[in-house]
C-alpha cells in the first residue's frame, strides 16, 4: 500500500517451485466472486506458543469484520520482559502485516548508516526495474528522503529501494534472528507480482499450488526462492504489476492463503514484541535514533491528544484488500513503555480506501485498551 494508505496494501528449478517441492497440485478453479467472503483452503498457519494475555480486550468497533488478532503489552524498558498484556483473537496465527514492515527496513538501513556501509546522503535512483505500484519518487533521492517517504507516506517504491539497499537476504535473515515468527522476504513489487500471477517462471503455472509449495519450503530454501522472485519482479513495470494485482483481487483466483504465502507476515504477539524492540530506535546511534523516532512520530496513526499523556508515540499502519494493520510504541512519563500490533485480514470490507475509514475508530479502541493496560 502506498501513502498515505491508498490501495492494496503497504526458486528452485526451471519447472517452478511447485514441481521442486514435490507437493500435489491444488486446483485454481474454485468459485470466488469479488464480494464473496474469503474461504481458506487450509487451516491458518500458527507460529510460537499459545499466548494467554493478562487482560481481555474490549469488544471491537462494529465496523470491523474478518479475522482480528490484537496484542498489547507493557514492557520492562531495559529487558523488554512483558509485565502485563491485553489481547484478542488467535495471537499466534500468522497474518499479513502489510506496510508496518517498513519501519523495520528503515531501522536496518539506519543501522547500516551507523556502521558506515551507507550514509544518510547515499543517492538512489528510481528505475523501471525498482519502481513498485502506485505513487513513487521519480528521479534520485537520498536515503533519508526515502526513509521519510517509506514511513510517513508509506511509499512502496521507497520501501523497496531501501530493502534492496540493505539486501533482501540480509533483511530476511536479520528478522529471522530477531523475530522467528516474522517473515519479510520479498519486496512489495515481487510479492504483488507473485499474487498477480506474473511470477510463473519461478512458481509454475498453478498459482495456488505454487503458493502452497513456496510457503511449505524450509526457511533457507524459501529465502533462495524469494531471491529469484525479487530478481524476476524487475522484469515488470509498476503499472503492469498494479493491473495484475487488481485483476487478482477481483478475480476467481483470489485466495487468502495466496496473500499469506507471499506477503510479509507475523503474529500479533511476535510483532508487538518486535515493535517494542525496534520502534524506540534503541539499536541506533543518537543521531539516527532521533531521526527514526521523529519519522515514526509522524507515522499513521495515533490520537492527536490522549489521556495517556505519552511522551512518544511511534506508529505505522498498513492497509490493503480486506486488510488493515496498526502498530505502535508508546512511552509514558516515568519510563513506562507499551507496544501493540493490530492485525485484521479477511475483512468483508474490500478496498483499502474503505478499510482506512475504520482507522479512527480502531485507533480509539486501541487507546482504550492501552489505558486499561496502564491502569488509567
Amino acid at each position: 500500500m502506498a501513502g498515505p494508505f491508498r490501495r492494496a496494501l503497504a526458486v528452485l528449478v526451471a519447472g517452478g517451485v511447485g514441481a521442486a517441492a514435490g507437493l500435489p497440485p491444488v486446483s485454481n478453479t474454485k468459485p470466488a466472486g469479488p464480494t464473496a467472503r474469503p474461504v481458506w483452503n487450509t487451516a491458518p498457519a500458527v507460529c510460537g506458543e499459545p499466548t494467554r494475555p493478562t487482560l481481555t480486550a474490549s469488544p471491537l468497533p462494529g465496523t470491523v469484520s474478518g479475522r482480528v488478532a490484537f496484542y498489547a503489552a507493557e514492557y520492562a524498558p531495559t529487558t523488554q520482559r512483558v509485565i502485563r498484556s491485553v489481547g484478542l483473537g488467535a495471537l499466534n496465527e500468522l497474518q499479513p502485516v502489510a506496510s508496518t514492515y517498513k519501519p523495520v527496513v528503515v531501522e536496518l538501513a539506519l543501522r547500516d548508516v551507523d556502521a558506515g556501509r551507507l550514509s544518510l546522503n547515499t543517492p538512489f535512483t528510481t528505475t523501471a526495474a525498482n519502481r513498485s505500484i502506485e505513487a513513487y519518487p521519480p528521479g534520485t533521492h537520498t536515503l533519508v528522503d526515502l526513509a521519510k517517504r517509506a514511513i510517513v507516506r508509506s511509499d512502496n517504491t521507497a520501501g523497496d529501494i531501501l530493502q534492496q539497499a540493505v539486501g533482501t537476504q540480509r533483511v530476511a535473515l536479520s528478522l529471522r534472528w530477531r523475530s522467528p515468527c516474522t517473515s519479510v522476504l520479498l519486496t512489495s513489487k515481487a510479492a504483488w507480482a507473485a499474487q498477480g500471477f506474473l511470477q510463473s517462471a519461478v512458481l509454475g503455472d498453478d498459482l495456488l499450488s505454487g503458493a502452497h509449495s513456496y510457503f511449505a519450503l524450509p526457511f533457507a530454501e524459501r529465502v533462495a526462492v524469494a531471491t529469484r522472485l525479487n530478481a524476476n519482479a524487475a522484469r515488470f513495470t509498476g503499472p503492469e504489476v498494479e493491473a495484475a494485482i487488481d485483476s487478482y483481487f477481483r478475480g476467481p483466483l483470489y485466495d487468502p492463503f495466496i496473500d499469506l504465502a507471499f506477503q510479509h507476515t507475523s503474529t500479533a504477539k511476535a510483532y508487538a514484541d518486535l515493535v517494542a524492540r525496534v520502534y524506540g530506535g534503541n539499536n541506533l546511534q543518537p543521531g539516527t535514533r532521533r531521526l527514526f523516532r521523529d519519522l515514526l512520530s509522524q507515522g499513521c496513526c495515533h490520537p492527536r491528544t490522549s489521556p495517556l499523556n505519552a511522551t512518544y508515540w511511534g506508529a505505522k499502519a498498513g492497509s490493503g484488500w480486506r486488510l488493515l494493520t496498526l502498530t505502535g510504541l508508546v512511552e509514558m512519563p516515568g519510563g513506562r513503555t507499551f507496544a501493540y500490533a493490530y492485525l485484521n485480514d479477511g475483512s468483508d470490507t474490500l478496498e483499502a480506501e474503505d478499510m482506512e475509514a475504520q482507522i479512527p475508530a480502531v485507533v480509539t479502541w486501541i487507546e482504550q485498551n492501552l489505558r486499561t493496560l496502564a491502569g488509567k
